[in-house]
């Protein structure tokens, strides 16, 4: 039986699927299986995958689905202990698995559900790398995830979790598409520990106009669903209630629902009356839509010049 699940979840990226299925079979750590799960690609994906003649590969072809059900059809397959998510454009270092299995088996209670590590950015189109800097916490870290909106992964390609904790606080909900990882992160940041490795882990590739290409009323009912599940935390911290309030105001506005994002607003004027942000967001509503980005980004950025005048005065 193998100890840790690899998961790829794929749709026509035939191209960059050998490189990340190549980085699973490179690892140190060898008592994995790997589930490629294949969202019916129309390209070569399946000649791809049948190049590497490796008997701890299991090809899933699948009908059309949305990502977070693709997970979960991976976490039902899985016959590992841990799982380990790779997108399928996404490079794991060679020691991955490895340096995280070790941190799991030192939590002799079980409390740990997460292990994360630091990681490489790298542009797709110029090769360009940066190494990012991220908070390195353990324990309990719910408090700083929600009010800091870090999943502190990066990405779902870098964290090994256990396969008993993702199902206790539910899998992946299938009706939120987009910042999906985050969601169940920050449910399962509720009920264990997360630890992480110093390290860097893997390489996870940019691509220009790819991971923006998601659409806004996706990210708005990620906005939404979180504000709902956590409602009592976040209304009890007035500084999370207030940004969360703006943030789903914005997109309203972004989505020409600006009556709507005025009753987010009012709510954030109750949390705190006088904001220059929320007042320029509810001044902003009463524009164009055309006209509503422009005008948001000016009011960003003298916001923020604001806030740094107010840090580095006397």
């Amino acid at each position: 039986m193998p100890k840790i699940s690899a998961i790829i979840t794929t749709w026509n990226r035939a191209l960059m699927l050998h490189r990340a299925i190549s980085s699973v079979l490179g690892q140190t750590f060898t008592e994995f299986e790997l589930l490629i799960l294949d969202n019916s690609s129309s390209d070569n994906t399946a000649d791809v995958v049948k190049e590497f003649n490796d008997p701890r590969i299991y090809y899933i072809r699948h009908a059309p689905g949305n990502i977070s059900w693709a997970r979960n059809l991976g976490v039902r397959e899985s016959r590992g202990e841990f799982l380990a998510f790779l997108d399928d454009d996404d490079e794991w270092l060679p020691n991955k698995l490895e340096d995280q299995y070790q941190i799991f088996k030192e939590d002799k209670i079980g409390k740990t559900g997460l292990v994360y590590g630091a990681y490489f950015h790298i542009t797709a189109e110029s090769g360009k790398i940066f190494e990012t800097i991220f908070p390195k916490l353990r324990g309990h870290v719910y408090n700083y995830v929600i009010s800091h909106r870090d999943t502190l992964t990066g990405s779902a390609s870098n964290p090994l979790l256990r396969k008993s904790a993702v199902i206790k606080v539910g899998s992946y909900d299938e009706n939120v598409t987009t910042g999906e990882d985050y969601e169940m992160f920050l449910r399962l940041s509720k009920e264990f520990y997360f630890d992480y490795v110093k390290k860097p882990l893997v390489n996870i590739y940019v691509h220009q106009g790819y991971r923006l290409s998601y659409r806004l009323e996706d990210y708005l009912n990620t906005e939404l669903t979180v504000y709902k599940k956590h409602h009592s935390f976040i209304t009890s911290h007035p500084r999370v209630h207030l940004l969360f309030l703006q943030i789903i105001a914005g997109k309203l506005i972004r989505l020409a629902r600006p009556k709507e994002a005025r009753e987010y607003l009012k709510k954030a004027l109750a949390v705190k009356s006088f904001h220059p942000r929320t007042w320029l967001q509810y001044l902003l509503s009463f524009l164009p839509n055309r006209f509503y980005h422009k005008g948001h980004v000016l009011a960003v950025s003298w916001y923020h010049s604001r806030e740094r005048s107010k840090r580095s005065s006397p």
